[in-house]
């Protein structure tokens, strides 16, 4: 606000920015705890959650911070190359977290989760005959070729498509360079939303395998 319709960008607000930056940093560092911290969700709990909420939020940031700067017509070569090597950086993380997450054995089974040792326990009767909340949250199942699909396509409008843009608005003056950061903005955006669909849709918490499913 005070930038955009003060004009100012020392003083004070210079201070609240650097307030709300650092506020914006804890609360990312605090949500990617959450997810990582949870022991019955393997896929979360690993070294590569809490990076790679910090990665996407710098990489999301400066993608839109490049667009907005660009808009204004305020926009420079450094800004776009630091859009453009947070982009490569989250794409490669992603793809290890997938690589990761597909390699994961995960140790615990129906007869862990229940404490019963002896023999094969199986699920003969859930205990209610609709789906609750636990079924709905932290059970939800996607198919192997529908999971890949959806990674194509998160890859393509989140990382590729925004790179690529990105490398345009490098090479090309004002207006042009503007109208290809919005693009990379906008791609991005849907690109994540695909991608934390899948971050939940992809994690098995172990609350299943008491219903019977891996």
């Amino acid at each position: 606000i005070g930038w955009v319709f003060l004009g100012k960008s020392g003083g004070w607000v210079a201070a609240a920015g650097l307030l709300a930056a650092t506020g914006a940093v804890v609360t990312v560092c605090t949500t990617g705890m959450i997810y990582a911290s949870l022991k019955p969700v393997a896929q979360w709990h690993s070294r590569y959650t809490l990076p790679a909420y910090l990665i996407f939020a710098a990489m999301t940031g400066s993608v839109l911070a490049n667009a907005l700067l660009q808009g204004f017509k305020l926009g420079s070569t450094a800004m776009l190359a630091w859009a453009l090597l947070a982009t490569f950086a989250g794409w490669g993380w992603k793809l290890a977290t997938w690589r990761y997450n597909d390699r994961l054995e995960i140790p615990t089974n129906t007869n862990t989760a229940t404490g019963l040792a002896g023999g094969t326990v199986r699920s003969i009767e859930w205990p209610h005959t609709e789906e609750n909340y636990l079924l709905k949250e932290m059970g939800f199942r996607i198919a192997r070729k529908h999971s890949a699909k959806l990674r194509r396509i998160a890859q393509a409008l989140a990382f590729i498509a925004p790179a690529v843009l990105l490398v345009i608005a490098i090479a090309l003056p004002w207006p042009f360079a503007a109208i290809a950061s919005v693009l990379a903005a906008i791609c991005q955006l849907a690109g994540m939303l695909v991608e934390r669909w899948l971050f939940f849709a992809e994690a098995k918490h172990t609350v299943m395998l008491y219903y019977g499913r891996a």
